[in-house]
């Protein structure tokens, strides 16, 4: 029963953030709002936005960051040296990983001798080990999302919780750039509904199933239906866009 509260406690906890980030008026109060949620696992940096096609120039790429809140030094440095296509967690995002602490790259890919050189100049910023988070827009098109800091200790709950709060974010700065907040009306249906709160609690489709009597399939089903209807590319992202439209609570 303790286990149980505390998990109430940390899931009320991640959704009054997600509450802050839904009335940010601008990127950089959704930025201040992620930090002070990332600082509990010792993020002080973030830097997040979709991967610009190959061979695109500084300027372009730099346009495609949303949300900034990076050594201003370092993301000068970065861009102007052209560190994005060697940059293996930018390889990794191109992938479609699942998301990753840097200390875990080693294991997922081939870090060459210039991928080594962007990561170990990256502390010389005290970004000595991050946590990215990779996903894709409607689009298919890569989106990186990365904090950062001098000693990041997530626990799998923090990791898990920061996904949804990530993708809340990253499409609340998106709309934000577009101007078009709200712009879209989306309405679900009270079983949708349902199946998507007991998702953002983190139970999987045979729970759900099971805690509202129907079959795992009509489960699934609703939760495909959803992820249709809100332009989401997983069932995280669909919480996260739900909640920042006000469809759940």
């Amino acid at each position: 029963m303790k286990e149980n509260g505390t998990w109430r406690r940390r899931l009320d906890d991640t959704f009054e953030f997600l509450c802050r980030i839904r009335r940010s008026s601008t990127q950089q109060e959704i930025c201040q709002c992620l930090l002070c949620y990332a600082e509990r696992f010792g993020a002080t940096n973030l830097l997040a936005g979709p991967i610009p096609p190959p061979r695109a120039l500084r300027r372009e790429q730099v346009s495609h960051v949303l949300l900034d809140a990076w050594p201003e030094q370092w993301f000068e440095r970065y861009f102007s040296k052209g560190y994005l296509y060697r940059d293996p967690t930018i390889q990794l995002v191109n992938r479609g990983s699942s998301p990753f602490r840097w200390s875990e790259i080693d294991e997922m890919c081939q870090v060459g001798s210039f991928g080594r050189r962007v990561m170990d100049e990256a502390t010389e910023f005290k970004l000595r080990e991050g946590f990215t988070i990779p996903f894709a827009t409607l689009e298919s098109q890569a989106v990186g999302f990365s904090v950062a800091g001098e000693k990041l200790d997530p626990d799998p709950h923090e990791r898990l919780a920061f996904q949804f709060v990530a993708a809340c974010a990253f499409g609340s700065a998106a709309v934000l750039a577009d101007g078009k907040r709200n712009s879209k009306q989306v309405q679900l249906s009270p079983r949708q509904t349902d199946v998507l709160r007991w998702a953002s609690e983190g139970f999987t489709v045979d729970e759900i199933a099971d805690r509202l009597s129907i079959s795992r399939n009509t489960a699934d089903t609703h939760l495909r239906s959803v992820r249709v209807k809100l332009g989401a590319t997983s069932t995280i992202h669909a919480v996260a866009e739900a909640f920042r439209r006000g469809l759940i609570a």
